[in-house]
Protein backbone atom coordinates (compact mmCIF):
# COMPACT_ATOMS: atom_id res chain seq x y z
CA UNK A 1 0.00 0.00 0.00
CA UNK A 2 1.42 3.36 -1.01
CA UNK A 3 1.53 6.06 1.66
CA UNK A 4 0.33 9.52 0.66
CA UNK A 5 2.77 12.36 1.17
CA UNK A 6 1.89 14.83 3.87
CA UNK A 7 0.52 18.09 2.41
CA UNK A 8 2.28 20.07 5.16
CA UNK A 9 5.97 20.06 6.03
CA UNK A 10 7.19 18.17 9.08
CA UNK A 11 7.28 20.23 12.27
CA UNK A 12 10.69 19.91 13.92
CA UNK A 13 11.08 20.19 17.68
CA UNK A 14 14.28 22.23 17.33
CA UNK A 15 15.59 24.91 15.00
CA UNK A 16 18.55 23.93 12.85
CA UNK A 17 21.45 26.22 12.09
CA UNK A 18 22.02 24.07 8.97
CA UNK A 19 20.50 20.84 7.70
CA UNK A 20 21.90 17.76 9.52
CA UNK A 21 21.78 15.74 6.28
CA UNK A 22 23.82 18.40 4.51
CA UNK A 23 26.32 18.51 7.40
CA UNK A 24 26.63 14.69 7.41
CA UNK A 25 27.30 14.62 3.69
CA UNK A 26 30.42 16.76 4.04
CA UNK A 27 33.03 14.01 3.68
CA UNK A 28 30.52 11.16 3.37
CA UNK A 29 29.00 12.72 0.26
CA UNK A 30 32.30 12.76 -1.58
CA UNK A 31 32.76 10.16 -4.28
CA UNK A 32 34.20 6.87 -2.96
CA UNK A 33 33.99 7.83 0.76
CA UNK A 34 31.12 5.48 1.64
CA UNK A 35 32.73 2.69 -0.39
CA UNK A 36 36.02 3.09 1.47
CA UNK A 37 34.11 2.92 4.78
CA UNK A 38 32.24 -0.11 3.43
CA UNK A 39 35.55 -1.80 2.59
CA UNK A 40 36.92 -1.25 6.09
CA UNK A 41 33.77 -1.84 8.13
CA UNK A 42 31.81 -4.50 6.22
CA UNK A 43 34.39 -6.29 4.07
CA UNK A 44 37.19 -5.98 6.63
CA UNK A 45 39.52 -4.89 3.83
CA UNK A 46 41.76 -2.88 6.07
CA UNK A 47 44.90 -2.46 3.99
CA UNK A 48 45.41 -0.18 1.00
CA UNK A 49 45.87 -2.95 -1.61
CA UNK A 50 42.85 -4.87 -0.27
CA UNK A 51 40.72 -1.74 -0.69
CA UNK A 52 42.04 -1.24 -4.23
CA UNK A 53 40.90 -4.78 -5.11
CA UNK A 54 37.49 -4.36 -3.43
CA UNK A 55 36.71 -1.06 -5.16
CA UNK A 56 37.16 -1.31 -8.93
CA UNK A 57 37.52 2.08 -10.58
CA UNK A 58 39.10 3.93 -7.66
CA UNK A 59 42.60 5.25 -8.31
CA UNK A 60 45.48 4.99 -5.86
CA UNK A 61 45.56 8.77 -5.54
CA UNK A 62 41.83 9.00 -4.80
CA UNK A 63 41.96 6.16 -2.27
CA UNK A 64 44.88 7.82 -0.49
CA UNK A 65 42.97 11.14 -0.41
CA UNK A 66 39.79 9.53 0.94
CA UNK A 67 41.71 7.61 3.62
CA UNK A 68 43.38 10.86 4.72
CA UNK A 69 40.07 12.76 4.75
CA UNK A 70 38.23 10.01 6.62
CA UNK A 71 41.04 9.86 9.16
CA UNK A 72 41.16 13.64 9.55
CA UNK A 73 37.37 13.74 10.12
CA UNK A 74 37.57 10.93 12.69
CA UNK A 75 35.76 8.11 10.82
CA UNK A 76 38.80 5.83 10.63
CA UNK A 77 42.10 5.45 12.45
CA UNK A 78 45.38 3.71 11.77
CA UNK A 79 45.23 0.44 13.68
CA UNK A 80 48.69 -0.73 12.70
CA UNK A 81 51.54 0.97 10.89
CA UNK A 82 54.38 -1.13 9.51
CA UNK A 83 57.18 -0.32 7.10
CA UNK A 84 55.31 -1.89 4.16
CA UNK A 85 51.68 -1.22 5.04
CA UNK A 86 49.10 0.50 7.20
CA UNK A 87 45.99 -1.24 8.52
CA UNK A 88 42.88 0.88 9.07
CA UNK A 89 39.92 0.45 11.38
CA UNK A 90 36.71 2.37 11.97
CA UNK A 91 36.35 4.63 14.98
CA UNK A 92 33.16 5.07 17.00
CA UNK A 93 32.14 7.78 14.53
CA UNK A 94 32.81 5.39 11.64
CA UNK A 95 30.81 2.63 13.33
CA UNK A 96 27.88 5.06 13.59
CA UNK A 97 27.80 5.15 9.77
CA UNK A 98 27.11 1.38 9.59
CA UNK A 99 23.30 1.75 9.88
CA UNK A 100 23.46 4.16 6.93
CA UNK A 101 25.46 1.58 4.94
CA UNK A 102 22.96 -1.12 5.92
CA UNK A 103 20.10 1.11 4.72
CA UNK A 104 21.91 1.49 1.38
CA UNK A 105 22.43 -2.29 1.17
CA UNK A 106 18.71 -2.73 1.86
CA UNK A 107 17.74 -0.13 -0.76
CA UNK A 108 20.13 -1.45 -3.42
CA UNK A 109 19.10 -5.06 -2.79
CA UNK A 110 15.46 -4.14 -3.27
CA UNK A 111 15.47 -1.51 -6.01
CA UNK A 112 18.60 -2.48 -7.97
CA UNK A 113 18.39 -6.26 -7.64
CA UNK A 114 18.91 -6.69 -11.39
CA UNK A 115 22.38 -5.15 -11.06
CA UNK A 116 23.21 -6.57 -7.64
CA UNK A 117 22.22 -10.25 -7.91
CA UNK A 118 22.81 -12.73 -10.72
CA UNK A 119 19.18 -13.92 -10.53
CA UNK A 120 17.85 -10.34 -10.38
CA UNK A 121 15.61 -11.11 -7.40
CA UNK A 122 15.22 -8.56 -4.61
CA UNK A 123 16.36 -9.62 -1.16
CA UNK A 124 15.84 -8.43 2.42
CA UNK A 125 18.78 -7.81 4.74
CA UNK A 126 18.20 -11.09 6.61
CA UNK A 127 18.72 -12.88 3.28
CA UNK A 128 22.12 -11.20 3.01
CA UNK A 129 23.41 -10.94 6.59
CA UNK A 130 23.08 -13.08 9.70
CA UNK A 131 20.35 -11.67 11.98
CA UNK A 132 22.79 -11.30 14.88
CA UNK A 133 24.99 -9.09 12.71
CA UNK A 134 22.01 -6.98 11.63
CA UNK A 135 20.92 -6.50 15.24
CA UNK A 136 24.50 -5.70 16.30
CA UNK A 137 24.84 -3.02 13.59
CA UNK A 138 21.34 -1.59 13.86
CA UNK A 139 20.93 -2.25 17.60
CA UNK A 140 21.58 1.22 19.00
CA UNK A 141 19.27 2.89 16.50
CA UNK A 142 16.84 0.27 15.24
CA UNK A 143 17.49 -2.91 17.18
CA UNK A 144 15.52 -2.04 20.31
CA UNK A 145 11.81 -2.87 20.31
CA UNK A 146 9.66 0.19 19.90
CA UNK A 147 7.16 1.06 22.62
CA UNK A 148 4.51 1.41 19.93
CA UNK A 149 5.31 -1.90 18.23
CA UNK A 150 2.23 -4.05 17.80
CA UNK A 151 4.11 -7.29 17.14
CA UNK A 152 6.98 -8.49 19.28
CA UNK A 153 9.40 -7.91 16.40
CA UNK A 154 12.29 -5.51 16.83
CA UNK A 155 12.44 -2.68 14.25
CA UNK A 156 15.80 -3.97 12.96
CA UNK A 157 14.19 -7.36 12.27
CA UNK A 158 11.34 -5.68 10.39
CA UNK A 159 13.86 -3.61 8.43
CA UNK A 160 15.88 -6.74 7.70
CA UNK A 161 12.88 -8.68 6.48
CA UNK A 162 11.40 -5.82 4.49
CA UNK A 163 8.27 -5.63 6.68
CA UNK A 164 6.82 -2.15 7.23
CA UNK A 165 7.44 -0.61 10.62
CA UNK A 166 4.53 -0.54 13.03
CA UNK A 167 5.65 3.03 13.82
CA UNK A 168 5.49 4.13 10.20
CA UNK A 169 2.48 6.18 9.13
CA UNK A 170 0.15 4.39 6.77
Amino acid sequence: MERPLSPTPVKFKVDFETCPVQASLGILGRRWSLLVLRDIALYRAQRFNEMMRMTPGITKRTLAMRLNELEREGYIARAEVRRNYTRWTTTEKGQDVLPVLMALVHFGSKWHAGEVFADGKARALNDIFDNSYILRVLGPTLGQPSRRTVRATAPAERFASGQPSADAPT
